[in-house]
């Protein structure tokens, strides 16, 4: 969890993650029961994603997105559960193969009566430096709460 102590400007990094095409499947390849397992489409099948003009399957931006979403989970706690704010939106894809990681730069913070109200800008990097995700996440933790549920 995240020190109300931090200063603003801080960078937060989660853990690098490969994009695997059993990623890909897991998350894009549709309901296992599904006839005909997994779903044709250019997140997971080679020949749709070159129909589209792609280089190869290309994650989700969902997907991409949830790695934020885990690192905001690592630095909230059950507040982020409870009341976390993300607003987003998706810059480059990211395709089977890429590395990616996402991070979090505290731009403030406020703590009035042991209640703490972070603001970050955040974004998912690929492992050439570019933005897939960028955007801005927001949460209010009770620190005198247990697991600093949200305020």
């Amino acid at each position: 969890m995240i020190d109300p102590a931090t200063a603003d400007g801080t960078v937060f990094e989660g853990r690098v993650h490969r994009m695997s095409v059993e990623r890909l499947l897991a998350f894009s390849g549709g309901p296992y029961a599904l006839d005909n397992w997994p779903a044709r489409n250019l997140h997971v099948d080679p020949d749709k994603a070159a129909q589209a003009g792609l280089p190869a399957p290309v994650a989700s931006g969902l997907q991409a997105q949830g790695h934020i979403i885990r690192l905001m989970i690592d630095l909230l706690g059950n507040a982020w559960s409870h009341g976390g704010k993300l607003q987003s939106r998706f810059r480059r894809p990211v395709f089977a193969g890429d590395c990616v990681q996402a991070k979090a730069r505290l731009t403030g913070h406020a703590t009035e009566a042991g209640v703490t109200h972070y603001t970050f800008d955040v974004w998912c990097e690929r492992q050439d430096g570019e933005a897939a995700v960028v955007g801005t996440a927001a949460c209010t933790v009770d620190q005198r709460s247990p697991g600093g549920n949200a305020a």
